[in-house]
């Protein structure tokens, strides 16, 4: 393969590959087989899951009549079932040990609101304990605002975890019946939305930036600071706020136009979708030009084919497409250092379950929901998942804004007899009753009157019978993905040794992929790349290949800018020099401070001949942070001709980057560069103080920037 168009071609047959081999591993490797078991819900090399019965190696569970028969290193022990004579939700029917595990009481002390609490309402307590999940879903208004969640290192609006607390408020305000509960929860949540319409949606690419609260310490390439972090665009983020923008338009119709949130939704399966691997990409990262990573991220997966956020071709292929392992769902794939984490593991399995059944995907269904009552066999959260899950997919309970709508998905290793009783439902006390398999409901009564409608209205009040007929499965959408798990590969390090050449150093992988612009250029095994024959303006990066089958994150974007593209416009000629954060008076009287009381606005003025599209981005010495304990970064607004260009996120750079043997400003860093258009003429281009409305604690005294130069490239 000498030519450009041959490494091309081999860079994509290498995504194409990573898909197929997954498969053919499942046909080589034994331990990659799923054991076919008679009478199995579901079979693994660990575990076998039975519809009355658990086995695994070191823990037998098995129901019979009354008693629970239960096996391990302690002997054999017989118990009972919870007596139906206790109140609240209960469950019977055909599969005794899905019953006698729904039955069972999940210790678990009261609500501790944290990033996985809208999943947990979602899935499960929203439907189990409606009462409850609303107290804990208007715990987190304040004021009328949703209050920040915050955890890690970094705060809004690098990490944010509000945006999925919007669905744990549709869940509970479709439950309850409590109106004005309802248009307050879809007040606060407009307000959050509205918020980050204004400050961090990327109108560019139709998404918005920013990482879930946990991604930050957990799950960013080595490279990432806050400035990369808070333009990144992951997967989560926009699901959540896609979901959100839902909700509120049932609650105050036309509050977002239809013509946006569906060209909203169109943006995520687009540029998130990775057609050749058939799963949605984790996250977008990089500027000025995004690049997905080829990981999943399979709980937020799970909740995109769960709510409809993806279409029904595509979430067909998620469910078949995405790798699985015989023994469950993997939170990502490849792995990226977070599995051992048992709550995530738990949400991942009971999202797969419900994204499952909604595309009627028997297998998928059969080993996530094995997997979960696995789990749930000896740990109280799974536990209070799977009671969740079965509601959500042996009941097909889909609360909505026009009532509680009904969709049974019953498997056929599954007995045809299922019932709950004691649910909960806005004014009303229900008990469902299914009857036989699959997925295609013959006939749906309420109180013995057949309806047309699967649905049970939002007004309904009292005590009722609902009963549900099904006549075998509509669609078999059965394929999975088995795979023996990888780990991802960390970022190759790359040095810049002149403005066209660079270095590439990786203990993982052999070969690289050369990103130019976003797009794939090549596949080198050299550990050497030149940049040849480049556009004026270009971004090259670098993504560790291992065997020509997984790869990570890419190295950080390397801008190449040539001289007669860059202006600089110097600080020190629009704002005051001097400050009290250098503490040598002689170095701070060379260098402008930023603060909320001194330099706070500084206003450059520019002259373009023709006018046209720019890169903007601020050249500085530190940015001493927002955050009162960590002082991770601090923020400024860039304004150009008096609208709102973007968020500027200066990380601290700290002593550590200094020395004063060198020249200072030769050491700026840079803010990461936000696309704008000038116009032919004098442009007015303004860095503002900024701190936003509507998250508390900000510390105004540390949002402190020593900048250095303002630069222009012309794209």
């Amino acid at each position: 393969m000498d030519n450009l168009a041959d490494k091309i071609r081999m860079a994509v047959a290498r995504r194409m590959h990573f898909a197929a081999a997954a498969v053919l591993s499942a046909a080589f490797c034994s331990c990659d087989r799923i054991p076919e078991t008679e009478g199995a819900l579901y079979s693994c090399d660990d575990y076998t899951v039975y519809p009355d019965s658990f086995v695994s190696a070191s823990l037998t569970v098995a129901v019979r009549g009354d008693s629970v028969i239960t096996r391990d290193e302690a002997g054999v022990r017989v118990g009972q079932k919870e007596k139906e004579a206790r109140a609240g939700l209960l469950m019977d029917g055909s599969d005794a040990l899905i019953a006698a595990l729904f039955n069972r009481e999940a210790n678990h002390a009261g609500y501790s609101y944290d990033r996985f609490t809208a999943y947990e309402i979602y899935i499960s307590d929203g439907l189990a304990n409606p009462d409850s999940a609303a107290a804990a879903v208007d715990s987190r208004i304040a004021g009328g605002e949703v209050a920040e969640l915050t955890e890690g290192v970094y705060r809004w609006p690098v990490a944010m975890s509000d945006a999925t607390w919007g669905i744990a408020a549709a869940t509970v305000s479709s439950m309850t019946d409590d109106e004005d509960g309802e248009r307050k929860r879809a007040l606060a949540l407009k307000k959050l939305i509205d918020r980050d319409i204004r400050y961090v949606y990327d109108r560019n690419e139709g998404l918005f930036a920013g990482v879930p609260a946990e991604m930050d310490a957990r799950q960013l390439p080595g490279w990432a600071d806050a400035g990369d972090a808070a333009v990144m665009m992951t997967l989560e983020g926009n699901i959540g706020r896609l979901c959100g923008m839902r909700y509120v338009n049932e609650v105050f119709p036309e509050s977002y136009e239809d013509g946006f949130v569906d060209g909203f939704s169109e943006n995520i399966s687009k540029r998130f979708w990775i057609p050749n691997l058939g799963m949605l990409s984790q996250t977008l990262y990089e500027r000025p030009y995004p690049i997905s990573v080829t990981a999943s991220d399979n709980l937020v997966q799970g909740l995109a084919v769960a709510t409809g956020c993806s279409g029904e071709a595509m979430s067909v292929r998620i469910v078949s497409n995405t790798p699985v392992t015989t023994s469950g769902v993997p939170v990502t794939y490849p792995e990226q250092g977070i599995s051992g984490d048992s709550r995530r593991e738990s949400l991942t399995a009971a999202l797969w379950a419900i994204a499952s059944a909604r595309v009627g995907n028997g297998k998928s269904w059969a080993l996530s929901y094995g997997s979960l009552v696995a789990m749930s066999v000896t740990d109280d959260y799974a536990l209070r998942l799977l009671k969740g899950v079965t509601l959500r997919t042996l009941f097909g309970l889909d609360p909505a804004a026009d009532g509680l709508k009904i969709q049974p998905y019953v498997q056929e290793a599954l007995g045809d007899y299922h019932r709950i009783s004691g649910l909960r439902y806005r004014g009303s006390e229900l008990t469902v009753t299914v009857r036989g398999r699959g997925d295609v409901i013959s006939t749906f009564a309420i109180d013995g009157e057949v309806r047309n409608e699967a649905i049970v209205p939002r007004d309904i009040s009292g005590t009722h019978e609902i009963e549900v007929v099904l006549a075998g499965s509509g669609s078999d959408n059965g394929e999975i993905n088995v795979a023996r798990q990888k780990q991802m590969p960390r970022a190759p390090k790359v040095a810049v040794e002149g403005g066209r050449k660079f270095s590439i150093e990786s203990d993982e992988a052999g070969q690289y992929i050369v990103y130019l612009n976003g797009s794939i250029s090549e596949i080198t095994g050299s550990t050497g790349y030149e940049l040849y024959n480049a556009a004026p303006v270009t971004a090259v990066c670098f993504e560790a290949d291992v065997s020509n089958v997984v790869t990570g994150y890419a190295s950080k974007s390397y801008l190449y800018i040539p001289p007669k593209d860059s202006v600089s416009l110097r600080c020190d000629a629009v704002a005051q020099r001097g400050g009290r954060v250098l503490a040598k008076k002689e170095l701070a009287s060379k260098y402008v401070e930023s603060t909320r009381y001194k330099n706070a606005r500084m206003e450059f003025e520019y002259e373009s001949a023709a006018g046209g599209d720019y890169y903007v981005r601020l050249r500085y010495l530190d940015g001493l942070g927002i955050v009162n304990k960590n002082r991770q970064y601090a923020l400024r607004l860039l304004k150009v001709n008096g609208d709102m260009a973007g968020i500027m996120v200066l990380p601290q750079r700290g002593p550590e980057m200094w020395s004063p043997a060198e020249d200072w400003a030769s050491m700026a860093g840079t803010t990461q560069p936000i696309a704008v258009t000038l116009t032919g003429g004098r442009n007015e281009i303004v860095i503002e103080y900024f701190t936003p409305e509507g998250v508390a604690g900000f510390d105004h005294d540390g949002n402190t920037v020593i900048p250095v130069a303002l630069e222009l490239i012309k794209r």
